[in-house]
């Protein structure tokens, strides 16, 4: 079904970037306006110089992306950054705390065949927006190189790659990246041909699920279809491929966290209009702030909603907080499989009916849940929703049906890292 294959990844120089931890970045839409110029002081060789941030200058586009290829053509040329001479998948393991929790997450940097969405080869989850599309589509254009991987979620029930991952991690790491906010990286070279086979052959027959990176993947399709137009291009050329990181459904450091929503700018008629909807379908529990954390409070809602829809809800009025959980009566199940996520029940059932086709002027969406409580409280929002995260099980179901989830459901944690292992493709292969 898939076709994974190694690359010739392109990586950082020991000899010149002794701190990796200094050149690496988030992918480019986590980086905001602030932060892409923090990443750029912290070093002329982060990988935010190539990858750019989430929001690109229409007005310099071209020009930013040129002088991003011309940097990383320099790059190469002074062997800041050096491709391999061989085909290699990466084993990356990555260490984090999570609420003060030590995990690890395993991914395999590979090259994977791009596949129409309707081969039911890749599955996306989430819609696109056209601006991002063409965004990441001119970067490839110019650099014809992939400088981040793309999340992707596969199912290996029978753990056949974790055994074989277990073999390659007892030999040491030919790189790792110690001190980093976001965790620590060991990162494994597979060059072994029998090791690259049994891997290949596994995913023949796995369906891939796409975690981040839609847009990405989406302007690599665009790509390879602009490609197939010119005279140089042959089946098999390297706009074939796009670069993910796979990661199993079942690792144990694969967490999939909530968006939370936040709603502000209501009239006091939708105001009213919102808590009769949520009477209606919810059972309400005031809930004391001053007595509780937002982390206990968000136990709360994956205890309650552990056998049933729960949620809390913030104001409007500053240190006001409850509890929701649907009423026993209410059939959800009739309104479609979407409805096991409470983030549809919330906008569908609650704020749609009200808000119309302006919903989305009112809704912000963000996963830091203390943020979300803290702009209530201040004033700055009206209300707030904290979310229990979308049911894996559910996800990979309905995904796997061909449907895609509401807008903001997921938020997979850890972020891969940008710059760790870079594809290029420029001379076709």
């Amino acid at each position: 079904m898939a076709t994974v294959i190694p690359l010739r990844g392109c990586l950082y120089n020991p000899a010149i970037i002794q701190d990796m931890g200094e050149v690496l970045c988030p992918p480019y839409d986590m980086i905001a306006p602030e932060l892409h110029e923090e990443l750029k002081r912290l070093s002329s060789y982060n990988a935010v110089h190539l990858e750019g941030g989430e929001q690109p200058d229409p007005e310099t586009l071209e020009i930013d992306y040129m002088k991003a290829s011309e940097l990383f053509e320099d790059w190469l040329a002074q062997k800041v950054l050096i491709r391999d001479e061989q085909p290699c998948f990466y084993l990356m393991k990555h260490g984090f705390e999570y609420r003060g929790q030590p995990k690890s997450q395993l991914g395999l940097f590979a090259n994977i065949g791009l596949a129409d969405y309707n081969e039911n080869i890749v599955f996306p989850h989430e819609f696109t927006r056209e601006p991002a599309v063409l965004d990441r589509v001119a970067l490839l254009e110019h650099s014809r190189t992939q400088f981040s991987p793309i999340m992707t979620n596969y199912r290996d029930s029978l753990g056949t790659l974790r055994s074989l991952y277990d073999q390659v991690m007892k030999g040491p790491p030919f790189l790792s990246v110690a001190g980093r906010p976001d965790g620590n990286i060991d990162l494994w070279r597979i060059s072994d041909l029998s090791i690259q086979e049994t891997i290949t052959q596994f995913f023949k027959d796995v369906p891939l699920f796409l975690a981040d990176g839609h847009h990405r993947y989406e302007a690599a399709l665009r790509y390879q279809r602009l490609q197939r137009q010119t005279e140089s291009y042959s089946t098999g050329a390297g706009s074939d491929y796009v670069m993910m990181s796979l990661v199993e459904f079942d690792d144990p450091g694969l967490l999939l966290l909530p968006y939370h929503r936040s709603i502000n700018n209501l009239t006091e008629a939708e105001l009213s209009g919102v808590r009769e909807a949520i009477d209606e379908l919810f059972e309400i529990q005031p809930v004391r702030l001053e007595d509780k954390t937002v982390e206990a409070l968000l136990d709360d809602v994956a205890f309650l909603g552990s056998n049933r829809h729960a949620l809390a809800m913030i104001g409007p009025r500053s240190g006001e907080a409850y509890l929701l959980m649907l009423r026993p009566g209410v059939d959800w199940q009739s309104w479609g499989d979407l409805a096991i996520s409470e983030a549809w029940v919330l906008e569908e059932k609650i704020l749609r009916p009200i808000l119309g086709d302006r919903l989305t002027q009112h809704v912000n969406y963000g996963h830091d849940h203390q943020l979300c409580v803290d702009q209530v409280i201040k004033g700055e929002q009206q209300l707030a929703f904290l979310l229990k995260p979308f049911p894996m099980d559910a996800f990979e179901t309905i995904v796997g049906g061909g449907q895609k989830l509401p807008s903001k459901s997921t938020f997979f944690y850890p972020k891969l890292p940008t710059g760790l292992v870079i594809n290029q493709i420029i001379d076709g292969k």
